[in-house]
């Protein structure tokens, strides 16, 4: 199996200007078409899948949401089974699907992670944050108190 590329076919970004209190966040990465096509190469036709998906996170309360679409050039191991499954289930093969999802998270996670910058959005995904252990705070209050009597 191999991932070849991604391509964006439509950007839906909405933001709200509404003040908002526990927010809850929902992004789902979803597989919806799959074609089989041929790359040429010289005199070689390669045959692949192109994979249609939409990547969406949605906001509760409503105060905007990110919609991504797009298509992955896939070459799977075997495309006719991999083809007959989707037409069979609506699904790829279990190995196939997953390394497809988890692409996805891994390329259109940062981008929709930009744009939510960008139409100031909160962040699709918890970022990690820094914080000081409590000892550590006091410690440096202590400091500062310290340096203030010296100084008077």
């Amino acid at each position: 199996m191999a991932i070849l590329g991604i391509n964006y076919t439509k950007l839906d970004i909405e933001a709200k200007n509404k003040p908002y209190a526990n927010l809850s966040i929902n992004t789902t990465p979803k597989i919806e078409a799959v074609n089989k096509t041929q790359i040429q190469t010289g005199k070689n036709a390669i045959p692949i899948l192109v994979v249609d998906f939409s990547f969406n996170s949605s906001f509760t309360p409503e105060i905007g949401q990110i919609n991504l679409n797009g298509n992955i050039v896939f070459q799977p191991k075997n495309e006719e089974a991999s083809m007959a499954e989707w037409t069979k289930n609506n699904k790829l093969p279990p190995e196939e699907e997953a390394e497809i999802i988890n692409y996805l998270f891994v390329k259109v996670t940062p981008f929709a992670l930009f744009l939510s910058e960008v139409f100031r959005l909160p962040p699709i995904i918890a970022l990690p944050k820094m914080e000081l252990k409590k000892e550590e705070v006091k410690k440096k209050e202590a400091a500062k108190e310290t340096k203030k009597s010296k100084k008077k």
